[in-house]
This record gives C-alpha cells, sequence and structure tokens, in this order.
C-alpha cells in the first residue's frame, strides 16, 4: 500500500513539472545552457583527464608502487588495506564524485566488499582543492587566506571521519590477488577507458541537468528571500548556491560558516551523482546521508576555531 501512494506522490509531481516544463519553456532553456556551459567548461577539463588517466592505471596495475608508498600512513592511521589507499589521496586531489569513480573499479574488480566501500565513502568525500582555493575564495569571497582556512576545515573533517570509523572495516573483505587483473592489450585498454569515462561524463551532466531545472522552476514559482533561497540552493547544488552565499549581506565569517558547512554536505547533486556511479552495488545512501551532515558540522567548527585565532 506504502508503495503505491509513493508512486502516486511521485507520479503526481512528475505531471506538475511535465506541465511546468511547457509553461516555462524559455526558463528551462536556459537552465540547460546553464548546466551546459558548468558540464562542458568546468566538469570535462577537470574530471575527463583525470578519470581517463586513473581508469587507465587501474586496468594496468600501475598503481601498486602509489598504494605501497601510502599505505604505511594510510593503514596507521585508518587501518585501509593496501589495494585502499589510493582512493583517499586521490579523492583529495581531483574532488567528488571521483571517490565513487574510484570505489567502483575496485568493486568492478571485486577488490573490495560492499561493506568495506560504504565505509571508504564516508571519508573520501573531498572537494576540489583549486575549486576551494580560488572558486570560493579568491572569487566568490574574495579572500584567498578564507579559502584556504575553508579547505583545511573540510579536509580535517574527512580525517575526522575516518579516524572514527578506521575500526570498522571488515577483516574477512576480499582479499588482494593481482591475477584477477586481466592484462589487455593497450589500444583495448585505452578505448574501454575513454568509453568508461565518457559514460560517466554522460551521467553527470543528466544529473546536473535534472537539478538545474529544479531550482529554476523552484525559483520562478515560489518567492523566497535571499537567505532562504541560497540555503535551498546549496542543498541542492553546491556551486550555485555557494555563488549566492557569497552575496549575501552577511559578514563574511557567517558567509564563510555556510560555505563550509555546505561544501562538506556536498549537496543533493553530488549525492545523486556518487550513487549513479555506484548504482550497481548496495551502498546505503541514509548512512552516507548522515555522515555528509555530520562532515559539514565538524568542518565548520574547524573553520570557526581557526577564524578566531587568526583574528
Amino acid at each position: 500500500m506504502n508503495k503505491k501512494i509513493n508512486k502516486l506522490i511521485i507520479s503526481f509531481f512528475l505531471f506538475i513539472i511535465l506541465f511546468e516544463l511547457l509553461d516555462h519553456s524559455n526558463i528551462v532553456s536556459q537552465a540547460i545552457l546553464k548546466s551546459t556551459k558548468l558540464w562542458f567548461y568546468n566538469l570535462i577539463p577537470s574530471i575527463f583527464p583525470m578519470y581517463l588517466f586513473i581508469d587507465i592505471l587501474l586496468n594496468y596495475d600501475g598503481l601498486e608502487f602509489l598504494n605501497t608508498l601510502l599505505n604505511p600512513i594510510t593503514k596507521k592511521i585508518f587501518h585501509l588495506k593496501k589495494e585502499f589507499s589510493f582512493v583517499f589521496l586521490l579523492s583529495m586531489l581531483s574532488g567528488f564524485p571521483s571517490n565513487s569513480k574510484y570505489i567502483k573499479n575496485l568493486l568492478d574488480k571485486n577488490l573490495i566488499s560492499t561493506y568495506n566501500a560504504n565505509i571508504l565513502l564516508f571519508f573520501t568525500h573531498f572537494s576540489n582543492p583549486l575549486f576551494i582555493i580560488e572558486t570560493i575564495g579568491n572569487i566568490f569571497l574574495k579572500n584567498k587566506k578564507i579559502g584556504i582556512i575553508i579547505l583545511i576545515s573540510h579536509y580535517l573533517g574527512n580525517f575526522i571521519i575516518g579516524f572514527i570509523h578506521r575500526n570498522k572495516f571488515l577483516d574477512n573483505s576480499i582479499n588482494y590477488k593481482k591475477d584477477i587483473i586481466k592484462k589487455e592489450n593497450f589500444i583495448n585498454l585505452l578505448s574501454n577507458s575513454i568509453y568508461n569515462t565518457a559514460h560517466i561524463l554522460i551521467l553527470l551532466y543528466g544529473i546536473i541537468t535534472f537539478f538545474m531545472i529544479l531550482i529554476s522552476l523552484l525559483k520562478e514559482n515560489i518567492f523566497l528571500s535571499p537567505f532562504l533561497n541560497s540555503i535551498i540552493c546549496s542543498l541542492v547544488e553546491i556551486t550555485s548556491g555557494i555563488s549566492l552565499i557569497s552575496n549575501l549581506s552577511i559578514s563574511i565569517f557567517f558567509k564563510s560558516i555556510l560555505i563550509t558547512f555546505f561544501l562538506s554536505f556536498g549537496g543533493l547533486c553530488i549525492h545523486m551523482q556518487v550513487f549513479s556511479i555506484l548504482k550497481d552495488y548496495n551502498l546505503n545512501y541514509f548512512n552516507y546521508l548522515k555522515i555528509r551532515i555530520v562532515h559539514g558540522l565538524i568542518s565548520s567548527c574547524f573553520f570557526y576555531i581557526f577564524f578566531i585565532n587568526l583574528k
């Protein structure tokens, strides 16, 4: 009975959205153009090369050296197995939703259990460092120093979550075996990696466009104060939401606290990107959502401490 009610409610809202699409076609077109520009000019240049070369490395067994180098540190701090170490570092460098891509590669190759994948997903939720320092610090807040404090706070929040969950990894997770990685002709491997990367980018484009349309229709039909508008947008899509927060008539301290929280939360658009990439595996979104809220609160506390002491 509950499933039928849920289907009716979802169908009802879908019909409303379809009507709105027809009634506000110009607004929808602008939203699609905005999402296309965001995807083409921001996502492809930063994500495509990183995903492509990481996919090649993963399939060519090229990360063995990196895992060996990192494992003494990650094992001691987070109790990570050798095969998981690269996920932590590369997620820090490339930013979300890349962590889900790296975890998916481990799951595809049967190198990690779904339980351990859930735990690993908790504390590899990093925003791109250049986005934080340049876009948020220099462009949005016009203060690079604040951008660096947000970056440190955001990263420390992940470290704390990883440290808290370090004893939750199961010892009976799947053991790493080199021979399960099938060696391929490099040309075939490159072609497969390009296909896999393009598939994920198209998926991300669809999700971003979907949320951009929803946000545009919401703004058109519901009048919200600038503050509430920025909060709702940040909950849904962080880039546009953070941009709105930076333009609020409040102090830079409160702007930065809000931005730090929502950056660590990630926004529903990022959440959907992560779980769309991992859709073939039974990962728990509700636990992930709770951790993202906790991450936002921890990062905000760190920012408060650093800001007060550096003032």
